[in-house]
């Protein structure tokens, strides 16, 4: 997959669970981001060493195959500039064999939020916080009900 002119970059997500791999896709697709996924690091690694294009990745710590820090060392091996961004419900995983993180290296725990994942990939990339695409409208029903409930009308 090749960068376009509109993209932020490429970025894969590595992580077993399928449910995490697309809601960080659709968080990162509205940030402007090309996404490419692996379950395990055995599947990312297959991906890098087919040459293609990543400019980032996310890798989970706790999967099955190749945990997501084994991964990114194996990786680093030949892409020694790859940002990475470990996330992970369990960072204290990632802390108890190395206290410190090499540059180029963040984490963020799970659960995250769009604005703390867009935050985070923006800052670890760029060095910066780049502003989030706008928030999407807010329903009617959603206003209405914030209007009760800071009138003090939240019995129905």
């Amino acid at each position: 997959m090749a960068n376009s002119a509109a993209s932020r970059g490429v970025v894969l997500v590595v992580d077993d669970e399928p449910g995490v791999r697309a809601l960080a896709r659709r968080i990162l697709e509205g940030g402007g981001y090309q996404i490419l996924e692996a379950g395990n690091g055995a599947e990312a690694m297959a991906i890098m060493e087919s040459r293609t294009p990543v400019d980032f990745l996310i890798a989970d710590l706790d999967m099955p195959v190749m945990r997501g820090e084994e991964m990114a060392k194996k990786i680093r091996v030949s892409r020694p500039d790859l940002r990475i961004l470990y996330v992970t419900a369990h960072s204290e995983l990632l802390f108890k064999e190395r206290p410190e993180l090499i540059e180029g290296e963040a984490f963020l725990d799970k659960p995250f939020t769009i604005r703390g994942l867009l935050e985070a990939v923006s800052l670890l990339k760029t060095g910066f916080i780049r502003e989030a695409t706008p928030a999407a409208p807010v329903s009617p029903w959603r206003r209405l009900l914030t209007t009760l409930r800071v009138s003090g009308r939240e019995e129905m």
